[in-house]
């Protein structure tokens, strides 16, 4: 019987929560949304009523000053000793005609300026029902087809480890580096092709803070597997700060390495281009020398004993000497291209592209392999090996 190799079912699991809650968000939303729109609807049509009304009442008004000054005026109407028709001025009534015109004129300018905005919000309404309906359409009919998967997933694997048959025992891995399998589950949801309409993308972009934190965390792990799969590689201890190196590494003849990812969209640019900082290009030797001045000083939130001892090094050996490892993922393909930067480089050199994630985290546990997305090429772009490409820095 083959074996079966369980990396984590509670990443699983936790995946299926966060799918549970995305639905209960969105159907919060759609619904904040619908309230939203009826509301304004309503308050338009509210204004149209007070102003249709407003018109006739202001047209009455307008009516009464024109009778009235049409009364004065033929009471202060006479003839003179020849005959003639002297007409003398009603100047007050003449005055309440024209402010009962002007009123009556702005109630007018008002009803159109409703009707106009009435006529706009109902047309965007109707455009935003339609781009809502296939939302909810997705959220009641494919979402729960992919908590059914997970959930035979789940189902299966822990079958698996109650029967025994993992290889070695079944290896549950930590939510910090089950971010990939996370990941190869989105993947899967993304392959069911859903068109998602403007508003399943507003409220996608409005929940995705921490799929992209995932993804980076995933380019950071796979960047490391395949560092710590070099001869005589290991990982130096490290406190991770909120922004600087993502891990570090030794090696014989290359005392420190820097590891990178970088999460970008379906068109992120490539080959790889580092992010601009105020301090260079991310992974640059300008860049490194500026997070290790903050690793070192004991008032920046990057620094630890840890820390400090890595800035030493760096300082020693100097950043130009410091070589560099990318990761990145583009995030709606589900492929990564890795990215060295040799010691007294400034330029970036592919070392494998087109990896197919999914694949990569499934065959993570076979040392050295290079596995291959089904029709995506996948480039070997440099040197059997990580240090013939980073050189090796000497001490000064």
């Amino acid at each position: 019987m083959s074996s079966a190799h369980v990396l984590s079912i509670q990443a699983l699991e936790e995946f299926k929560g966060h799918l549970t809650r995305f639905n209960a968000q969105a159907q919060e939303i759609l619904n904040a949304a619908e309230i939203e729109i009826r509301r304004t609807l309503d308050w338009l049509q509210e204004r149209l009523n007070y102003w249709r009304n407003e018109i006739n009442r202001r047209r009455e008004v307008y009516n009464r000053a024109w009778a009235a000054y049409q009364r004065c005026l033929e009471s202060r109407r006479m003839r003179d000793k020849n005959g003639n028709v002297i007409q003398h001025p009603c100047p007050a009534e003449e005055a309440a005609v024209q402010r009962a015109r002007l009123h009556l004129a702005e109630a007018e300018a008002e009803l159109r300026t409703v009707q106009e905005w009435t006529r706009l919000v109902e047309r965007q309404a109707d455009e935003y029902h339609r781009q809502a309906q296939r939302l909810k359409a997705w959220l009641d009919g494919e979402l729960p087809k992919a908590n059914a998967f997970l959930e035979r997933k789940i189902t299966t694997l822990q079958s698996y480890v109650a029967m025994g048959i993992s290889s070695g025992g079944y290896v549950t891995t930590p939510p910090a580096q089950a971010a990939g399998e996370t990941f190869v589950a989105a993947v899967g949801l993304a392959a069911l092709g859903v068109g998602l309409t403007a508003a399943a993308i507003a409220v996608t972009r409005w929940l995705a803070t921490d799929v992209r934190h995932a993804l980076g965390a995933v380019g950071e792990e796979l960047s490391a597997r395949l560092v710590r799969e070099q001869p005589g590689f290991q990982e130096l201890p490290f406190d991770q700060p909120k922004h600087g190196f993502d891990r570090v590494f030794t090696a014989p003849g290359l005392p420190l390495i820097v590891l990178e990812s970088k999460v970008v969209g379906a068109h992120g640019r490539v080959p790889f281009h580092p992010g601009q900082t105020r301090h260079g290009e991310q992974g640059s030797p300008e860049w490194i020398a500026a997070q290790t001045e903050k690793m070192g000083d004991p008032t920046s939130a990057q620094w630890s004993p840890t820390n400090e001892r890595i800035a030493a090094l760096v300082k020693e050996l100097g950043s130009e000497n410091i070589p560099a490892v990318a990761m990145v993922i583009q995030s709606e393909t589900g492929l990564a291209g890795v990215y060295v930067r040799p010691s007294g480089s400034d330029a970036w050199q592919p070392l494998r592209e087109g990896v197919s994630l999914a694949e990569a985290l499934a065959g993570a546990s076979g040392a050295g392999s290079h596995p291959k997305a089904a029709g995506s090429p996948e480039r070997e772009c440099g040197p059997e090996s990580i240090e013939g490409m980073m050189g090796s820095p000497e001490r000064g």
